[in-house]
């Protein structure tokens, strides 16, 4: 059968005949592996994927890649089998990488070697065979309301670079957006009657639009945002001191530069910081989980417990406000 070319915003890969047209090839090689690994993004782009998740998969089968070419000999002519990936795992955990960096990596190899079998290209499911590393669930500790406060004070408000990120910080501890989501909000997906934020199908990470409110404290504030952007002849709300959307690893520099000059070194102050932030506060306030899980666009609850990281105090406050015992002695 005569193989197709599909070619998609600048993506062009040969799509060759799956399921039951293809047959099964059981000298298939590590060479083969990466190959087809170009038709696989062009399918997902094809799905609708977010440019973030398909980066991801680019860039980490590029250090997959960097690997095999440093470490294993004639890699291209190497069989396909489970042994090589577990050996890129081994390879990871002597380098000392951290849980959470071996996730990300392991994930996304896991989902192409999903595909291949399910397209029956190979003949083993081997990504069952390929575990995720145990993070300790005490290595996720959320921003307080002190250090946050402490990072607001560093802040310059009279320079727009700092009043812009003073905002972002504000929008994401009022309503748990994703930074990605937000640096994507243009002047027109804000309802400044309902004060309200809509977050389309196309930026979300789930692939499902929401709209999330705000206080009317950060409404003013975003409202000041807007009319520089709107002055400036900007379509997005966030925008670089030179013009057009500010990037995302912008963002992040600049957070983690603030949380240094705050004296904040013991953990990270980046944006996903403040939207954990304010799952936690959410949760002490009385939120129920699944109005949170809704706000913060998760599609599974159990990421949602996953953000929240109550402190002992609260523990001990909460239990002596309950006051149990007293009900039988």
């Amino acid at each position: 059968m005569a193989r197709k070319r599909i070619t998609m915003s600048g993506v062009e890969a040969v799509i060759e005949p799956l399921h039951g047209e293809r047959e099964q090839k059981y000298s298939f090689n590590i060479g083969e592996f990466l190959r087809l690994h170009e038709q696989f993004m062009t399918i997902k782009k094809l799905e609708g994927l977010a440019d973030k998740t398909l980066s991801e998969h680019l860039t980490f089968m590029r250090y997959l890649k960097d690997w095999l070419q440093s470490e294993v000999k004639d890699y291209e002519n190497r069989i396909f089998e489970k042994g090589v990936f577990l050996e890129y795992v081994a390879y990871m955990y002597n380098k000392n990488y951290k849980p959470c960096t071996m996730n990300l990596r392991l994930r996304t190899l896991k989902c192409y070697l999903r595909w291949l079998y399910t397209e029956k290209i190979i003949p083993e499911d081997i990504s069952t065979k390929i575990k995720l590393v145990k993070v300790p669930k005490d290595t996720k500790e959320p921003l307080t309301t002190v250090e946050i406060k402490r990072i607001f004070k560093v802040l310059n408000l009279a320079e727009y670079s700092n009043y812009r990120d003073f905002v972002i910080m504000l929008v994401i501890l009022d309503c748990g957006v994703r930074i990605n989501e937000l640096l994507n909000i243009k002047i027109e997906n804000y309802n400044s009657k309902n004060k309200t934020i809509k977050i389309g199908s196309e930026t979300a990470k789930t692939r499902e639009a929401r709209v999330l409110p705000i206080s009317l404290k950060t409404a003013k504030h975003l409202q000041r945002l807007m009319n520089i952007a709107e002055t400036n002849n900007e379509e997005y709300i966030f925008n670089s001191t030179y013009g057009g959307r500010i990037n995302t690893l912008n963002v992040i520099k600049n957070f983690e530069k603030y949380g240094k000059k705050a004296g904040i070194t013991h953990k990270q102050t980046t944006p996903h910081q403040y939207r954990r932030a304010f799952a936690v506060e959410c949760v002490k306030a009385g939120m129920d989980v699944f109005t949170l899980q809704k706000m913060l666009g998760h599609a599974n609850i159990t990421t949602t417990r996953i953000y929240v990281n109550l402190d002992n105090s609260h523990l001990i406050n909460s239990h002596s406000r309950i006051d149990v015992i007293s009900k039988f002695i």
